[in-house]
């Protein structure tokens, strides 16, 4: 969905073509997520780490 401005100041929607998704997109997008997550994971416990040496 796209959105815009028309020149009276309200807002006009438009759908947007995507495109098709295909099997290995779904594998891909998983894959970062599992990756994203397991940074996330690391930094919190960097952060629980960098308090117990400040306490």
């Amino acid at each position: 969905m796209a959105v815009n401005r028309n020149q009276s100041g309200e807002l006009e929607y438009s759908p947007i073509d995507m495109g098709e998704i295909e099997k290995e997109d779904f594998s891909l997008w998983q894959e970062a997520e599992r990756v994203l997550q397991q940074i996330i994971e690391e930094r919190q416990q960097e952060r629980r780490q960098t308090k117990n040496i400040s306490l």
